[in-house]
Protein backbone atom coordinates (compact mmCIF):
# COMPACT_ATOMS: atom_id res chain seq x y z
CA UNK A 1 0.00 0.00 0.00
CA UNK A 2 3.01 2.53 0.02
CA UNK A 3 4.80 3.94 -2.99
CA UNK A 4 8.41 3.98 -3.46
CA UNK A 5 10.45 6.55 -5.34
CA UNK A 6 12.58 4.77 -7.90
CA UNK A 7 15.43 6.30 -7.67
CA UNK A 8 15.31 4.90 -3.98
CA UNK A 9 14.48 1.34 -5.19
CA UNK A 10 17.22 1.43 -7.67
CA UNK A 11 20.00 2.63 -4.84
CA UNK A 12 18.58 0.19 -2.29
CA UNK A 13 17.86 -2.47 -4.85
CA UNK A 14 21.65 -1.93 -6.02
CA UNK A 15 22.86 -1.52 -2.40
CA UNK A 16 21.46 -5.47 -2.22
CA UNK A 17 22.58 -6.71 -5.88
CA UNK A 18 25.95 -7.37 -4.52
CA UNK A 19 24.83 -9.70 -1.41
CA UNK A 20 22.50 -11.60 -3.76
CA UNK A 21 25.35 -12.21 -6.79
CA UNK A 22 27.54 -12.99 -3.54
CA UNK A 23 25.21 -15.35 -2.17
CA UNK A 24 23.91 -17.39 -4.97
CA UNK A 25 21.26 -19.07 -2.83
CA UNK A 26 19.22 -15.97 -2.12
CA UNK A 27 15.90 -15.02 -4.10
CA UNK A 28 14.63 -11.48 -4.28
CA UNK A 29 10.86 -11.06 -4.65
CA UNK A 30 8.12 -8.57 -5.72
CA UNK A 31 5.47 -7.80 -3.39
CA UNK A 32 3.50 -4.81 -4.08
CA UNK A 33 2.12 -4.16 -0.60
CA UNK A 34 3.01 -4.78 2.78
CA UNK A 35 1.21 -7.12 4.64
CA UNK A 36 -1.27 -5.31 6.94
CA UNK A 37 -0.89 -7.92 9.91
CA UNK A 38 1.44 -10.67 10.95
CA UNK A 39 -0.67 -12.48 13.15
CA UNK A 40 -1.77 -15.77 11.89
CA UNK A 41 -5.23 -15.19 13.07
CA UNK A 42 -6.21 -11.69 12.32
CA UNK A 43 -4.78 -12.29 8.23
CA UNK A 44 -6.99 -10.85 5.62
CA UNK A 45 -5.51 -9.42 2.57
CA UNK A 46 -3.80 -11.80 -0.85
CA UNK A 47 -0.14 -10.28 0.35
CA UNK A 48 -0.49 -11.27 4.19
CA UNK A 49 -1.18 -14.93 3.02
CA UNK A 50 0.93 -15.51 0.39
CA UNK A 51 4.11 -14.55 2.95
CA UNK A 52 1.95 -16.71 6.06
CA UNK A 53 2.16 -19.71 3.93
CA UNK A 54 6.11 -19.56 3.59
CA UNK A 55 6.65 -18.72 7.22
CA UNK A 56 3.55 -20.50 8.60
CA UNK A 57 3.27 -23.68 9.10
CA UNK A 58 -0.51 -25.18 9.00
CA UNK A 59 -1.76 -29.19 9.80
CA UNK A 60 -2.75 -29.56 5.81
CA UNK A 61 -1.28 -27.44 3.04
CA UNK A 62 -2.09 -26.55 -0.66
CA UNK A 63 1.12 -27.39 -2.47
CA UNK A 64 1.91 -25.19 -5.48
CA UNK A 65 0.09 -27.38 -7.97
CA UNK A 66 -3.29 -26.80 -5.43
CA UNK A 67 -3.22 -30.08 -4.16
CA UNK A 68 -4.10 -30.39 -0.64
CA UNK A 69 -1.81 -32.74 1.24
CA UNK A 70 -1.07 -33.89 5.40
CA UNK A 71 1.83 -30.65 6.55
CA UNK A 72 2.19 -31.02 10.69
CA UNK A 73 0.59 -34.08 10.71
CA UNK A 74 1.05 -37.61 10.21
CA UNK A 75 -2.63 -38.44 10.70
CA UNK A 76 -6.67 -37.58 10.82
CA UNK A 77 -8.99 -39.53 12.59
CA UNK A 78 -13.21 -38.38 13.11
CA UNK A 79 -15.76 -40.03 15.31
CA UNK A 80 -18.97 -41.89 13.94
CA UNK A 81 -21.04 -38.54 14.86
CA UNK A 82 -18.68 -36.88 12.22
CA UNK A 83 -17.88 -33.91 15.30
CA UNK A 84 -14.55 -35.24 16.60
CA UNK A 85 -11.21 -35.09 15.07
CA UNK A 86 -8.31 -37.12 16.77
CA UNK A 87 -5.08 -34.86 15.00
CA UNK A 88 -1.28 -37.09 15.50
CA UNK A 89 1.13 -34.52 14.42
CA UNK A 90 4.74 -35.61 13.25
CA UNK A 91 7.31 -36.68 15.16
CA UNK A 92 10.62 -34.72 16.07
CA UNK A 93 8.54 -30.93 15.63
CA UNK A 94 10.75 -28.02 16.18
CA UNK A 95 10.19 -24.41 16.17
CA UNK A 96 13.16 -22.62 14.64
CA UNK A 97 15.09 -21.84 18.04
CA UNK A 98 14.90 -25.38 19.01
CA UNK A 99 11.68 -25.51 21.47
CA UNK A 100 10.00 -28.48 20.92
CA UNK A 101 5.99 -28.82 19.41
CA UNK A 102 3.50 -29.51 21.96
CA UNK A 103 -0.28 -30.47 20.76
CA UNK A 104 -1.47 -27.56 23.17
CA UNK A 105 0.11 -24.75 20.49
CA UNK A 106 -2.25 -25.51 18.36
CA UNK A 107 -4.98 -25.77 20.81
CA UNK A 108 -4.06 -22.91 21.92
CA UNK A 109 -5.03 -20.94 18.07
CA UNK A 110 -8.38 -23.11 17.96
CA UNK A 111 -9.03 -20.92 21.51
CA UNK A 112 -7.97 -17.70 20.26
CA UNK A 113 -10.54 -18.35 17.29
CA UNK A 114 -13.05 -18.24 19.62
CA UNK A 115 -11.89 -15.91 22.62
CA UNK A 116 -10.29 -13.53 20.80
CA UNK A 117 -12.39 -10.44 20.60
CA UNK A 118 -10.89 -8.97 17.28
CA UNK A 119 -11.07 -11.67 14.50
CA UNK A 120 -10.00 -11.66 11.04
CA UNK A 121 -12.77 -11.93 7.88
CA UNK A 122 -11.55 -15.60 7.76
CA UNK A 123 -12.76 -16.66 11.20
CA UNK A 124 -16.44 -15.88 10.13
CA UNK A 125 -15.95 -19.07 7.67
CA UNK A 126 -15.59 -21.84 10.32
CA UNK A 127 -17.45 -24.12 12.45
CA UNK A 128 -18.32 -23.44 15.94
CA UNK A 129 -15.64 -25.51 18.46
CA UNK A 130 -16.88 -27.62 21.55
CA UNK A 131 -13.84 -25.93 23.39
CA UNK A 132 -14.71 -27.84 26.23
CA UNK A 133 -14.10 -30.87 24.98
CA UNK A 134 -10.85 -29.87 22.50
CA UNK A 135 -7.73 -30.30 24.26
CA UNK A 136 -4.17 -31.62 24.11
CA UNK A 137 -3.94 -35.36 24.59
CA UNK A 138 -0.42 -35.54 24.84
CA UNK A 139 3.05 -33.96 23.20
CA UNK A 140 1.87 -34.98 19.67
CA UNK A 141 -1.79 -36.03 19.54
CA UNK A 142 -4.84 -32.95 19.94
CA UNK A 143 -8.38 -33.72 19.81
CA UNK A 144 -10.91 -30.92 18.27
CA UNK A 145 -14.74 -31.11 18.72
CA UNK A 146 -17.18 -29.25 16.73
CA UNK A 147 -20.32 -28.37 18.28
CA UNK A 148 -21.90 -29.59 14.13
CA UNK A 149 -20.27 -31.47 11.24
CA UNK A 150 -18.36 -29.61 9.14
CA UNK A 151 -17.35 -31.26 5.65
CA UNK A 152 -14.54 -28.45 4.66
CA UNK A 153 -12.69 -29.23 7.84
CA UNK A 154 -9.65 -30.60 6.16
CA UNK A 155 -9.56 -27.20 4.14
CA UNK A 156 -9.65 -25.00 7.04
CA UNK A 157 -6.79 -26.88 8.65
CA UNK A 158 -4.94 -25.22 5.56
CA UNK A 159 -5.43 -21.77 6.87
CA UNK A 160 -3.02 -19.59 9.32
CA UNK A 161 -5.71 -19.24 11.86
CA UNK A 162 -4.95 -23.16 12.52
CA UNK A 163 -1.19 -22.76 12.69
CA UNK A 164 -0.16 -23.65 16.22
CA UNK A 165 1.23 -20.66 18.30
CA UNK A 166 3.39 -19.44 21.36
CA UNK A 167 2.38 -17.12 24.16
CA UNK A 168 5.85 -15.26 23.52
CA UNK A 169 5.16 -14.57 20.11
CA UNK A 170 1.92 -13.07 20.72
CA UNK A 171 3.41 -10.08 21.92
CA UNK A 172 5.81 -9.29 18.93
CA UNK A 173 2.32 -9.45 16.45
CA UNK A 174 0.68 -6.89 19.05
CA UNK A 175 3.35 -5.01 17.87
CA UNK A 176 3.69 -5.41 14.61
CA UNK A 177 6.84 -7.54 14.95
CA UNK A 178 7.05 -11.00 12.21
CA UNK A 179 10.68 -12.06 13.62
CA UNK A 180 8.75 -14.36 15.88
CA UNK A 181 10.08 -18.33 15.83
CA UNK A 182 8.81 -20.80 12.84
CA UNK A 183 7.66 -24.34 12.11
CA UNK A 184 8.31 -23.80 8.62
CA UNK A 185 10.22 -23.67 6.07
CA UNK A 186 11.22 -20.16 6.48
CA UNK A 187 11.41 -17.99 9.52
CA UNK A 188 11.24 -13.99 9.16
CA UNK A 189 14.69 -12.75 10.15
CA UNK A 190 14.66 -9.26 9.20
CA UNK A 191 11.75 -6.88 9.00
CA UNK A 192 11.82 -2.93 8.15
CA UNK A 193 8.67 -1.50 7.54
CA UNK A 194 7.87 0.21 4.27
CA UNK A 195 11.16 -1.35 2.41
CA UNK A 196 11.66 -5.46 2.62
CA UNK A 197 11.28 -8.87 4.76
CA UNK A 198 14.30 -11.20 4.76
CA UNK A 199 13.23 -14.78 4.81
CA UNK A 200 16.02 -17.44 6.54
CA UNK A 201 15.57 -21.27 5.81
CA UNK A 202 14.32 -22.15 9.17
CA UNK A 203 17.26 -25.26 10.24
CA UNK A 204 14.91 -26.96 12.88
CA UNK A 205 12.24 -27.57 9.64
CA UNK A 206 11.36 -31.08 9.72
CA UNK A 207 12.16 -31.63 6.06
CA UNK A 208 14.79 -28.92 5.56
CA UNK A 209 17.15 -30.78 3.26
CA UNK A 210 14.65 -30.54 0.66
CA UNK A 211 14.64 -26.86 0.91
CA UNK A 212 17.10 -25.82 -1.72
CA UNK A 213 16.95 -21.33 -1.13
CA UNK A 214 19.00 -20.12 1.99
CA UNK A 215 17.28 -17.05 1.70
CA UNK A 216 14.25 -14.88 0.65
CA UNK A 217 14.03 -10.98 0.16
CA UNK A 218 10.75 -9.30 -0.36
CA UNK A 219 11.19 -5.70 -1.47
CA UNK A 220 7.62 -3.91 -0.72
CA UNK A 221 7.24 -2.40 -4.52
CA UNK A 222 4.72 -0.71 -5.82
CA UNK A 223 5.86 1.43 -8.19
CA UNK A 224 5.55 -0.34 -11.18
CA UNK A 225 7.68 1.58 -13.58
CA UNK A 226 11.05 0.05 -11.29
CA UNK A 227 10.12 -3.44 -12.08
CA UNK A 228 11.64 -4.34 -15.44
CA UNK A 229 14.32 -2.04 -14.76
CA UNK A 230 14.89 -4.22 -11.53
CA UNK A 231 14.84 -7.61 -13.08
CA UNK A 232 16.67 -6.94 -16.15
CA UNK A 233 19.43 -5.89 -13.41
CA UNK A 234 19.67 -9.41 -11.63
CA UNK A 235 18.71 -7.70 -9.20
CA UNK A 236 15.04 -8.69 -8.96
CA UNK A 237 13.90 -12.65 -9.34
CA UNK A 238 10.40 -13.11 -9.39
CA UNK A 239 7.20 -10.83 -9.57
CA UNK A 240 3.77 -11.66 -8.18
CA UNK A 241 2.24 -8.80 -10.87
CA UNK A 242 3.32 -8.24 -13.94
CA UNK A 243 2.94 -4.75 -15.24
CA UNK A 244 0.46 -4.22 -18.43
CA UNK A 245 2.49 -1.87 -19.46
CA UNK A 246 5.68 -3.39 -19.27
CA UNK A 247 4.50 -7.55 -20.20
CA UNK A 248 6.64 -7.13 -23.49
CA UNK A 249 9.53 -6.15 -22.32
CA UNK A 250 9.67 -8.29 -19.20
CA UNK A 251 8.63 -11.28 -21.41
CA UNK A 252 12.24 -11.00 -23.45
CA UNK A 253 14.04 -11.44 -20.00
CA UNK A 254 11.76 -13.50 -17.75
CA UNK A 255 8.88 -16.29 -18.01
CA UNK A 256 5.59 -14.80 -17.82
CA UNK A 257 2.96 -17.68 -16.56
CA UNK A 258 -0.53 -16.84 -15.91
CA UNK A 259 -2.31 -19.04 -13.33
CA UNK A 260 -6.50 -18.57 -13.28
CA UNK A 261 -7.29 -17.89 -9.43
CA UNK A 262 -9.97 -19.03 -7.28
CA UNK A 263 -11.52 -15.04 -7.11
CA UNK A 264 -13.85 -12.41 -8.22
CA UNK A 265 -13.78 -8.86 -8.83
CA UNK A 266 -17.36 -7.79 -8.27
CA UNK A 267 -19.15 -4.64 -8.07
CA UNK A 268 -21.21 -4.66 -4.76
CA UNK A 269 -24.34 -2.85 -4.67
CA UNK A 270 -25.65 -1.01 -1.07
CA UNK A 271 -28.76 -2.10 -0.97
CA UNK A 272 -29.25 -0.13 1.96
CA UNK A 273 -29.02 3.51 0.09
CA UNK A 274 -30.60 5.15 -3.00
CA UNK A 275 -30.52 4.29 -5.64
CA UNK A 276 -30.03 0.79 -5.25
CA UNK A 277 -31.95 0.20 -2.51
CA UNK A 278 -34.66 0.01 -5.60
CA UNK A 279 -34.26 -3.95 -6.68
CA UNK A 280 -35.04 -2.08 -10.54
CA UNK A 281 -32.14 0.27 -10.06
CA UNK A 282 -30.33 -2.62 -9.64
CA UNK A 283 -31.50 -4.96 -12.35
CA UNK A 284 -30.78 -1.42 -14.71
CA UNK A 285 -27.23 -1.42 -13.58
CA UNK A 286 -26.89 -5.14 -14.57
CA UNK A 287 -28.77 -4.63 -17.98
CA UNK A 288 -26.25 -1.99 -18.40
CA UNK A 289 -22.98 -3.27 -17.98
CA UNK A 290 -23.52 -6.64 -18.29
CA UNK A 291 -22.30 -7.23 -22.12
CA UNK A 292 -19.24 -5.05 -21.25
CA UNK A 293 -17.67 -7.44 -18.98
CA UNK A 294 -15.84 -9.21 -21.48
CA UNK A 295 -14.83 -5.86 -23.32
CA UNK A 296 -13.45 -4.64 -19.84
CA UNK A 297 -11.50 -7.90 -19.87
CA UNK A 298 -10.52 -7.18 -23.16
CA UNK A 299 -9.05 -3.14 -22.59
CA UNK A 300 -7.01 -4.16 -19.32
CA UNK A 301 -5.06 -6.91 -21.06
CA UNK A 302 -4.38 -8.15 -17.58
CA UNK A 303 -5.17 -11.62 -18.54
CA UNK A 304 -8.53 -11.60 -16.71
CA UNK A 305 -11.46 -13.25 -17.82
CA UNK A 306 -15.02 -11.56 -18.15
CA UNK A 307 -17.15 -13.02 -15.54
CA UNK A 308 -21.23 -13.48 -16.33
CA UNK A 309 -21.08 -15.78 -12.97
CA UNK A 310 -19.83 -15.08 -9.15
CA UNK A 311 -18.49 -18.65 -9.20
CA UNK A 312 -15.25 -18.17 -10.95
CA UNK A 313 -14.66 -20.41 -13.46
CA UNK A 314 -12.08 -22.82 -12.33
CA UNK A 315 -14.61 -24.13 -9.65
CA UNK A 316 -17.84 -24.60 -12.16
CA UNK A 317 -18.50 -28.37 -12.34
CA UNK A 318 -19.38 -29.08 -15.88
CA UNK A 319 -23.44 -29.23 -16.53
CA UNK A 320 -24.06 -26.15 -14.96
CA UNK A 321 -26.20 -23.32 -16.26
CA UNK A 322 -25.01 -19.98 -15.92
CA UNK A 323 -26.49 -16.88 -16.33
CA UNK A 324 -24.98 -16.81 -19.73
CA UNK A 325 -28.62 -17.04 -20.40
CA UNK A 326 -29.74 -14.11 -18.99
CA UNK A 327 -30.99 -11.79 -21.49
CA UNK A 328 -30.33 -8.09 -20.57
CA UNK A 329 -33.30 -5.35 -21.15
CA UNK A 330 -33.03 -4.15 -24.79
CA UNK A 331 -34.44 -0.97 -24.30
CA UNK A 332 -32.48 1.76 -22.42
CA UNK A 333 -33.57 2.40 -18.85
CA UNK A 334 -35.41 5.94 -18.40
CA UNK A 335 -34.16 7.20 -15.11
CA UNK A 336 -31.19 8.44 -14.80
CA UNK A 337 -29.55 7.20 -12.05
CA UNK A 338 -26.51 9.21 -9.79
CA UNK A 339 -24.06 7.72 -7.50
CA UNK A 340 -20.72 6.97 -5.70
CA UNK A 341 -18.66 3.86 -6.30
CA UNK A 342 -15.55 3.47 -3.88
CA UNK A 343 -12.65 1.51 -4.56
CA UNK A 344 -9.05 0.95 -3.96
CA UNK A 345 -6.49 2.68 -5.94
CA UNK A 346 -4.27 0.63 -8.29
CA UNK A 347 -4.04 1.01 -12.31
CA UNK A 348 -6.43 -1.69 -12.84
CA UNK A 349 -9.00 -0.99 -10.99
CA UNK A 350 -9.08 2.79 -11.84
CA UNK A 351 -8.77 1.96 -15.71
CA UNK A 352 -12.07 -0.65 -15.21
CA UNK A 353 -14.05 1.95 -12.98
CA UNK A 354 -12.79 5.13 -15.42
CA UNK A 355 -13.95 2.65 -18.53
CA UNK A 356 -17.72 2.18 -16.96
CA UNK A 357 -17.77 5.80 -16.00
CA UNK A 358 -17.26 6.72 -19.36
CA UNK A 359 -19.61 3.90 -21.09
CA UNK A 360 -22.40 4.52 -18.77
CA UNK A 361 -22.18 8.67 -18.83
CA UNK A 362 -22.19 8.19 -23.28
CA UNK A 363 -24.90 5.66 -23.27
CA UNK A 364 -27.49 6.49 -20.47
CA UNK A 365 -26.58 9.80 -18.63
CA UNK A 366 -25.70 8.22 -15.27
CA UNK A 367 -23.74 9.97 -13.28
CA UNK A 368 -21.19 7.68 -11.70
CA UNK A 369 -18.69 9.28 -9.36
CA UNK A 370 -15.41 8.04 -8.33
CA UNK A 371 -14.64 7.64 -4.69
CA UNK A 372 -10.38 6.24 -5.01
CA UNK A 373 -8.81 5.74 -1.77
CA UNK A 374 -5.69 3.63 -0.67
CA UNK A 375 -6.39 -0.22 0.14
CA UNK A 376 -6.89 0.40 3.98
CA UNK A 377 -9.24 3.47 4.28
CA UNK A 378 -11.27 1.67 1.35
CA UNK A 379 -11.94 -1.51 3.71
CA UNK A 380 -12.28 1.04 6.66
CA UNK A 381 -15.01 2.75 4.94
CA UNK A 382 -16.58 -0.45 4.23
CA UNK A 383 -16.80 -1.69 7.24
CA UNK A 384 -18.75 1.59 8.48
CA UNK A 385 -20.12 2.98 5.72
CA UNK A 386 -20.03 1.87 2.18
CA UNK A 387 -20.70 4.20 -0.87
CA UNK A 388 -23.71 3.25 -2.97
CA UNK A 389 -21.48 1.00 -4.87
CA UNK A 390 -17.99 -0.48 -3.85
CA UNK A 391 -15.54 -2.36 -6.10
CA UNK A 392 -14.74 -5.75 -3.75
CA UNK A 393 -12.83 -9.35 -4.70
CA UNK A 394 -12.94 -12.46 -2.97
CA UNK A 395 -10.57 -15.14 -3.17
CA UNK A 396 -11.08 -18.41 -2.41
CA UNK A 397 -9.26 -19.49 0.60
CA UNK A 398 -9.86 -23.15 0.01
CA UNK A 399 -10.79 -25.27 -2.94
CA UNK A 400 -14.48 -25.17 -2.55
CA UNK A 401 -17.22 -23.15 -4.62
CA UNK A 402 -19.30 -23.22 -0.77
CA UNK A 403 -16.94 -20.40 0.67
CA UNK A 404 -16.94 -18.34 -2.20
CA UNK A 405 -20.13 -17.42 -1.89
CA UNK A 406 -20.08 -17.49 2.06
CA UNK A 407 -18.71 -13.84 1.84
CA UNK A 408 -22.45 -12.99 0.44
CA UNK A 409 -24.34 -14.48 3.51
CA UNK A 410 -26.06 -12.93 5.66
CA UNK A 411 -23.78 -13.39 8.75
CA UNK A 412 -20.38 -12.42 6.96
CA UNK A 413 -18.18 -9.86 8.23
CA UNK A 414 -17.47 -8.98 4.29
CA UNK A 415 -21.16 -8.96 3.11
CA UNK A 416 -21.22 -4.90 2.95
CA UNK A 417 -24.17 -4.94 0.70
CA UNK A 418 -26.71 -4.38 3.35
CA UNK A 419 -28.22 -7.60 1.23
CA UNK A 420 -29.85 -10.85 2.53
CA UNK A 421 -31.52 -13.45 1.71
CA UNK A 422 -32.54 -16.91 3.29
CA UNK A 423 -33.25 -18.97 1.06
CA UNK A 424 -29.87 -18.10 -0.21
CA UNK A 425 -28.14 -19.00 3.14
CA UNK A 426 -29.94 -21.88 2.93
CA UNK A 427 -28.53 -22.98 -0.27
CA UNK A 428 -24.74 -22.08 0.65
CA UNK A 429 -25.13 -24.13 4.05
CA UNK A 430 -26.07 -26.98 1.74
CA UNK A 431 -23.77 -26.92 -0.74
CA UNK A 432 -20.94 -26.60 1.94
CA UNK A 433 -21.94 -29.60 3.13
CA UNK A 434 -22.31 -31.52 -0.21
CA UNK A 435 -19.81 -33.67 -1.50
CA UNK A 436 -21.62 -35.33 -4.78
CA UNK A 437 -20.43 -33.32 -8.31
CA UNK A 438 -23.50 -33.89 -9.13
CA UNK A 439 -25.58 -32.54 -6.62
CA UNK A 440 -23.35 -29.07 -5.88
CA UNK A 441 -23.52 -27.92 -9.70
CA UNK A 442 -27.77 -28.41 -8.92
CA UNK A 443 -27.15 -26.30 -5.92
CA UNK A 444 -24.43 -23.85 -7.56
CA UNK A 445 -27.31 -22.82 -10.40
CA UNK A 446 -29.50 -22.17 -7.90
CA UNK A 447 -27.39 -20.25 -5.84
CA UNK A 448 -25.95 -18.25 -8.88
CA UNK A 449 -29.97 -17.79 -9.87
CA UNK A 450 -30.62 -15.79 -6.98
CA UNK A 451 -27.97 -13.52 -6.96
CA UNK A 452 -29.02 -12.69 -10.77
CA UNK A 453 -32.46 -12.15 -9.57
CA UNK A 454 -31.55 -10.26 -6.44
CA UNK A 455 -28.08 -8.17 -7.90
CA UNK A 456 -26.82 -7.44 -4.72
CA UNK A 457 -23.61 -7.83 -6.61
CA UNK A 458 -22.32 -7.56 -9.89
CA UNK A 459 -19.24 -10.04 -10.95
CA UNK A 460 -16.77 -8.35 -13.57
CA UNK A 461 -13.67 -10.43 -13.64
CA UNK A 462 -12.02 -13.50 -13.12
CA UNK A 463 -9.38 -12.93 -12.04
CA UNK A 464 -5.76 -14.10 -13.12
CA UNK A 465 -2.48 -14.56 -11.66
CA UNK A 466 0.15 -13.32 -13.84
CA UNK A 467 3.93 -14.15 -12.53
CA UNK A 468 6.83 -13.16 -14.03
CA UNK A 469 10.75 -15.32 -12.82
CA UNK A 470 14.26 -14.94 -13.95
CA UNK A 471 15.52 -17.66 -15.65
CA UNK A 472 17.34 -18.53 -13.12
CA UNK A 473 14.63 -19.71 -11.18
CA UNK A 474 13.80 -23.65 -11.95
CA UNK A 475 11.00 -25.16 -11.31
CA UNK A 476 8.31 -22.21 -10.40
CA UNK A 477 4.79 -22.90 -10.09
CA UNK A 478 1.65 -20.99 -8.32
CA UNK A 479 -1.79 -22.40 -7.32
CA UNK A 480 -5.11 -20.92 -8.14
CA UNK A 481 -4.67 -19.25 -4.42
CA UNK A 482 -2.05 -17.11 -5.92
CA UNK A 483 0.54 -19.01 -3.61
CA UNK A 484 4.19 -19.97 -4.22
CA UNK A 485 5.87 -22.05 -1.70
CA UNK A 486 9.82 -20.79 -1.91
CA UNK A 487 10.51 -23.90 -0.46
CA UNK A 488 9.51 -25.79 -4.01
CA UNK A 489 11.80 -23.05 -6.39
CA UNK A 490 15.28 -24.04 -7.03
CA UNK A 491 18.18 -21.43 -8.18
CA UNK A 492 20.29 -22.70 -11.24
CA UNK A 493 24.16 -21.92 -10.25
CA UNK A 494 26.06 -19.46 -11.25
Amino acid sequence: MHSVVLLFLLLSSSAFAAEVKAEASALVVQFGAEPTQFDPLLLEDATALRLAVNVTATPYEFDGAGNIRKNLISQLSLSKDKKKYTLKFKKNLKWSDGVPFHSNQFVMAIQRMVKEPVKAALTGLFPEFDLSKTKALDALTAEVVLKNPDAQFENWLTLAPFAPIREDMLDAFSKRNPVVPSLAAYQVAEYKREDYILLKKNPEYVDRDSVSIEKVKILFLKDESSYYPLMKSGDLDLLVKVPTLQLDQIRKIAQITDVPAEAVIYLGLNTKKPPFNELKNRKAFLDAIYLKRGEIAKTLKTGDLGALTFLPSILIPAGVKSSASYEALKNKPEEKLEFNVQSDGGSKYETMLVYLQSRLKEEYRWKMKLDIMDWKAHYAKLKVDADEMFRFGWQNPVSDPSVMYQVLQSKSVNNFTGWSNAEYDQLVNELKQEKKIVKKAKLIEKIEGILVKEVPVVPVLHYVNRFANSKRVLGFRANSFGVILFRELRLAKN
